[in-house]
């Protein structure tokens, strides 16, 4: 899309999706899951000057999630403008219970695979964003200090997709499991999308 820094939007409480509860396919237009670390805060992150340093100290801990993304635009043929428009694409979200504190678990090196089912249909590691995903909540909280944000205890952050996004269909079930981390899932009902 020609951009040279990451987009980012917010998750809000209406967002959060159950593993024990289908997702209503038709709520949705062309929806895709990503698999991501998430960062559970436990202190506030300062803004302007975070480091990847702070972002640790203040992270309670790393928990398995998936991303619903969406787009109203067919076939994901989005622009940059779109994206923005539709909150960084993110529809929902969906967070494993297991909770890992930082120094138990080296952030860049969390292997990750997504399953259909038993199959399985997309895998990276937690370095694909931006070499560490520390590095995307320090950045991010750096960023929104810019419009007087602040990233706050109790937040999560979701800092990027460890593979490629995967389209999900009515009656699909998914997996992710990470290395060290747990698993965390998330289904589809049966019934048909529409936007």
């Amino acid at each position: 899309m020609g951009v040279d820094e990451p987009d980012y939007g917010h998750l809000l409480d209406g967002m959060r999706l159950s593993e024990d509860s289908p997702v209503d396919a038709r709520r949705y237009c062309y929806p895709r899951v990503e698999i991501e670390v998430a960062f559970l805060l436990g202190a506030d992150l300062p803004g302007r000057d975070c480091t990847e340093q702070d972002v640790l100290d203040a992270t309670e801990a790393f928990a398995p999630s998936i991303e619903l993304i969406d787009s109203r635009i067919e076939d994901w043929r989005i622009t940059l403008g779109d994206t923005i428009a539709d909150n960084a694409s993110s529809a929902g979200f969906v967070v494993g219970a297991s909770r890992v504190r930082p120094k138990a678990l080296d952030s860049r090196g969390i292997a990750a695979v997504l399953y259909r089912g038993d199959e399985p249909v997309a895998e990276g590691r937690s370095d694909a964003v931006l070499g560490n995903p520390v590095t995307a909540v320090a950045w991010l909280a750096r960023t929104v200090a810019g419009f007087g944000v602040r990233l706050r205890a109790g937040h999560l952050i979701m800092p990027g997709a460890c593979a490629r996004a995967v389209d999900a269909r009515p009656g699909d079930s998914f997996r992710a499991e990470f290395s060290g981390l747990g698993s965390v899932r998330l289904a589809f009902s049966s019934g048909e999308g529409s936007c």
